[in-house]
């Protein structure tokens, strides 16, 4: 069961993102509706993050995430346009490596398509605080970001 909670007042989620990097390219999600992000996923209950970034990215890419490190807490805030909703989203970004490949094909893939993309590019990832952490270099001091559409 993932950690997604619905209330009157909108819908909270604990999901975690991979930030990994190679030769000037970041691997990214492309959703079938055009939004791009980092890939990743829900939080299960009675799972770290740590197990859930594992979880998703061995699930989405058939590769196992390693030198993992948590990079990034951002806090989420914003309206889904197709139902209106509001969303208060905990976001755990954790950095590390995958097994380099040119297509990535995991079994839950939610319309979705793996591949990497320029750095340049990373402003049009969602949420778009995500352009605050290129370059971001200690990994021993956590950023911690918020994020409001």
């Amino acid at each position: 069961m993932d950690l997604s909670l619905d209330t009157d007042l909108g819908k909270l989620n604990i999901r975690v993102a991979a930030w990994i990097e190679s030769q000037n390219s970041l691997l990214v999600s492309k959703y079938s509706g055009g939004i791009i992000s980092l890939p990743g996923g829900r939080v299960k209950f009675s799972e770290t993050t740590l197990e859930a970034v594992k979880r998703e990215i061995l699930e989405e890419t058939e590769e196992e995430f390693y030198d993992v490190e948590l990079f990034s807490v951002i806090e989420n805030f914003f309206l889904e346009k197709q139902t209106k909703r509001d969303f208060h989203e905990f976001l755990f970004v954790y950095k590390g490596k995958i097994r380099e490949k040119k297509e990535y094909h995991g079994v839950d893939k939610d319309n979705q398509n793996i591949t990497w993309g320029s750095l340049k590019g990373i402003n049009e990832l969602k949420p778009s605080v995500f352009s605050e952490l290129v370059g971001f270099k200690n990994i021993n001091n956590i950023t911690h970001l918020v994020n409001i559409d």
